[in-house]
């Protein structure tokens, strides 16, 4: 059917809007002074039509510009524009509380060339013809106002321990809370089947703070995305977690402890000390412990010192821990007729749970003494994570290297996210107990048994490199 004729008509149209609460509005409110110098997201001034306010909003229909968003405050502060096929120009709200928004469209429909005689004829019943061809020498309509929209996705712009800048913001549709999943591979020019399966997804954080153009995105303990990984918005819950965060590798660790104490009905005291350095591979644990090394010294009576180190290699998983070592130590607790000495120990590990989560760890030892093997001594730990960054610990042990002990204390992240510069403090408060048995010639002649010990306070740290 030929274009013989040109109609062209306005009617209004309505579509909905996600704003779903019932409130006063009024028509074709007057401008407001502050509302001229105000510019969207597309540097669009508001012609004000008609407004809708709610207790803590102002929706303005401004034509052509679409909806736009206030903040009420002293001064009202916009938030974000909305598009339409189509110019605002009210607003409607239905029983329910449901709010629409009253599009003004302009529409060009062909012209019936032919019709039966006095018959009424309505042209919206016919069939669609294609659309006419630009007329000549006609200027290009304007492009509408981009609607602010979930995009398909972003880039992580910078990176910092714990979180993430990404290119993405309030105009993409952003707000604090949202859950942004990141993966290392590109699916945008794939489709169907294989586009899921190739796309690694590496972790799922939390949006802290917006901007315009960029978000501010939380990650969770010991989890890490690279500079150029990908972003996009996401309804899968946040990965990060407290008490099985993912296992880090690929670094060295070191920790020193001390734990001065003071000796009960005696003047004088000691302090128990430990430490350890090791490598932790992508499933090989290596490790030197020295752990205790204890002494203990009280006015007019003799000193008491007791030690344990080892070398350890063991099998590192997520959720699980297993190893052995070799070492030496002192016995201090020798049984009758045999004086304390030290000897060669076999040393066991293991650990149940994550290592930066809730586990429980123990070390023990059996020690080749006199020609025979005897009890060396049993180290535990439990650590209950708290809150991002804080563990309470339980520890204890004791044998016959020559010491026994118990204490509680808290864990601190200081710095870092897990990785390489990491740092963590660590305080406790207990008591232990140092001690050496009396040495025996005969049945009838024995040195005095040394027994020290008391309240006990401890301090430590942890360095990852």
């Amino acid at each position: 059917m030929g274009w013989s004729f040109k109609a062209v008509a306005s009617f209004t149209a309505i579509a909905g809007c996600l704003l779903p609460t019932r409130s006063a509005r009024a028509e074709a409110p007057p401008p407001p002074d502050w509302l001229a110098a105000q510019v969207n997201e597309s540097g669009q001034h508001c012609a004000l039509l008609a407004e809708y306010r709610q207790a803590d909003k102002l929706l303005m229909a401004c034509g052509a510009a679409g909806v736009w968003e206030f903040a009420l405050a002293v001064t009202p502060r916009f938030v974000r524009s909305y598009a339409f096929a189509g110019d605002a120009v009210g607003f409607v709200v239905e029983s329910d509380g449901r709010l629409w928004v009253k599009l003004q469209v302009l529409e060009a429909r062909p012209f019936p060339t032919t019709s039966a005689q006095g018959a009424a004829v309505f042209p919206d019943l016919t069939p669609r013809a294609a659309p006419p061809p630009p007329l000549p020498n006609a200027p290009a309509p304007a492009p509408s106002a981009p609607q602010p929209a979930r995009p398909h996705g972003g880039r992580v712009v910078r990176t910092e321990p714990g979180e993430v800048v990404i290119s993405l913001g309030t105009f993409d549709g952003l707000e604090p809370g949202d859950h942004i999943e990141f993966s290392l591979t590109s699916t945008a020019d794939e489709e169907g089947e294989e586009a899921a399966l190739s796309r690694e997804v590496v972790a799922v954080g939390v949006v802290t703070n917006t901007s315009v153009h960029s978000a501010r995105v939380r990650l969770g303990l010991n989890e890490n995305v690279p500079e150029g990984a990908f972003a996009n918005p996401t309804r899968a819950p946040a990965s990060g977690s407290l008490s099985a965060p993912p296992r880090v590798s690929g670094l060295w660790e070191l920790e020193l402890f001390l734990r001065p104490f003071a000796a009960l009905d005696e003047l004088g005291g000691g302090a128990l000390l430990s430490g350890s350095v090791g490598y932790r591979f992508s499933h090989l644990h290596l490790q030197a412990v020295v752990d205790p090394l204890a002494f203990a010294a009280v006015q007019n009576k003799g000193d008491v010192a007791a030690a344990n180190a080892a070398l350890t290699a063991s099998y590192d998983s997520h959720y699980f821990e297993i190893g052995l070592g070799l070492g030496v130590q002192t016995v201090n607790e020798a049984g009758f007729l045999l004086s304390p000495g030290s000897g060669l120990s076999v040393v066991q590990q293991i650990r149940l749970g994550a290592r930066d989560g809730l586990n429980l760890s123990a070390r023990t030892s059996v020690v080749l003494f006199h020609s025979q093997f005897q009890f060396g001594g049993m180290v535990a730990s439990g650590q209950i994570p708290v809150t991002r960054g804080y563990w309470l610990l339980i520890n204890g042990g004791g044998g016959n290297v020559g010491y026994g002990f118990g204490e509680f204390g808290l864990r601190v992240q200081l710095a870092g996210n897990g990785f390489a510069g990491s740092k963590y403090l660590t305080v406790t408060a207990g008591g232990v107990g140092v001690f050496r048995s009396a040495e025996c010639d005969t049945f009838f002649s024995c040195a005095d048994r040394r027994s020290y010990g008391g309240p006990m306070a401890g301090v430590g740290g942890e360095w990852r490199f």
